[in-house]
């Protein structure tokens, strides 16, 4: 790999702005994830650009794009499993999971993922697959986070 910089201090690459997902309707998928997630138009809908832009917390931008083809953001990790193409990264995730999955949400897991933290999988309603990660260890105090993992992990008994 070549180490040269040319001319750039640290890395070239700052954060990701915009995440492109493939969907059959822009705005019933708008519509789908302001329901369930609370995000907002970032720009006013152009029915021209067959897309919607909404608009996360941290102020990146969530691209619904309408496509006719194959919708499949997925890949086969070695072992086969299906593969998301991003993570999330909420606060307060037994909340968010608990209201997905009360509002009919595709949901897997949760999921504890150890110094990675807390992790859950959801799918839009044209099947994409997501992740969502809370840090607890960063975010929570041990107990707090010993209390979540009771509440989200409890053991099965017979």
């Amino acid at each position: 790999m070549n180490s040269k910089n040319h001319g750039v201090a640290g890395s070239a690459l700052k954060a990701v702005c915009s995440v492109y997902i493939p969907v059959r309707s822009p705005l019933d998928s708008a519509a789908w994830w302001q329901r369930h997630f609370g995000l907002e138009y970032a720009v006013p809908f152009n029915p021209a650009e067959s897309q919607v832009i909404l608009k996360l917390s941290d102020g990146q931008w969530l691209h619904l794009v309408e496509t006719e083809g194959p919708i499949d953001n997925q890949f086969p990790n070695k072992a086969g499993e299906a593969m998301f193409r991003m993570t999330f990264e909420v606060r307060r995730i037994e909340v968010l999971y608990e209201r997905l999955q009360s509002s009919g949400v595709q949901t897997e897991g949760p999921e504890d993922r150890g110094s990675c933290g807390i992790n859950f999988v959801f799918y839009d309603p044209d099947g994409n697959k997501f992740d969502v990660n809370e840090c607890v260890r960063v975010h929570r105090t041990p107990e707090e986070t010993e209390r979540l993992r009771s509440r989200l992990f409890q053991p099965v008994t017979s």
